[in-house]
């Protein structure tokens, strides 16, 4: 081989290897409802198994978010929407069906993927950020869960993962204390930043949770000001992404998590 040969295989080894820069190293970056919420192209339907184990696949997502809700067996589930039948073969709300039926329900969905309990995700975190974006309706427009049915929902979840922590995002001040108390990181979600400024228990929340469209730069360095996290979500397109890094949160929930590792990664 001619020198002029080894030297371009050297070179060519050496921008192979060549690591890609952090653009926003300030942010990390974590899967809105596992993989997407609603996302037509998705590979998988949201807050299923198969998405939450796309989302793990990533070695750069450092945060996962997942919607609970509690059944009448007081069993927390994996689910979006109030309406069992928007997006799944049941029919109903969550909070009035027992485990045995929800069990045997699954997404409407090109994978048919199954409705899932919060537990039968994996138990070892491995030092990922579980997030419970915890819906605290019990299906009627004005009715809300029992107290001690969400509170030993979220203990059995303590107890259950290990190895990583546990956060909760809520918009109710009905037990905040008592969510921290269990070892929880709790997440006030806002409609914006002047509401979260202007919330009671902002002191003993941990952080705040924001849509992307409701939330500016300067928003976000005075909430971090405080000494609260910041979490930016609802960011589905190229431009939504750019917008969100460039504010600088702690976490973008993403519904595109491929597409945003690229655009954080270059």
């Amino acid at each position: 081989m001619s020198f002029r040969g080894i030297i371009g295989i050297v070179a060519l080894f050496l921008v192979s290897c060549k690591k890609h820069k952090d653009l926003y190293p300030y942010t990390g970056i974590g899967g809105h409802a596992c993989a997407g919420l609603h996302i037509s192209g998705s590979n998988y339907h949201d807050n299923s198994l198969e998405a939450y184990r796309y989302a793990r696949s990533f070695e750069k997502v450092l945060m996962v978010e997942v919607d609970v809700q509690v059944s009448l067996d007081g069993t927390p589930w994996l689910f979006h929407d109030p309406e069992l039948s928007v997006e799944s073969t049941g029919s109903g709300f969550i909070p009035q069906k027992e485990d045995s039926y929800l069990s045997g329900l699954k997404y409407h969905s090109l994978e048919k993927e199954r409705v899932i309990r919060l537990l039968d995700l994996p138990a070892d975190l491995k030092g990922v950020r579980l997030v419970l974006d915890l819906k605290e309706s019990d299906g009627t427009e004005t009715g809300v869960l029992d107290s001690a049915s969400v509170i030993d929902a979220l203990k059995q979840a303590k107890q259950y993962f290990y190895n990583g922590d546990l956060a909760i995002v809520t918009n109710s001040r009905r037990f905040v204390p008592t969510i921290k108390g269990l070892g929880y990181f709790v997440y006030y979600n806002a409609v914006n930043a002047d509401q979260f400024l202007s919330y009671a228990d902002k002191t003993i929340s941990d952080g705040a949770a924001f849509r992307n469209s409701e939330i500016s730069i300067s928003d976000v360095t005075a909430v971090k000001s405080l000494g609260k996290e910041v979490v930016i979500y609802d960011v589905r397109s190229p431009k939504g992404i750019r917008s969100a890094l460039e504010k600088s949160p702690d976490y973008l929930l993403t519904d595109d998590i491929k597409a945003t590792l690229i655009e954080k990664y270059k």
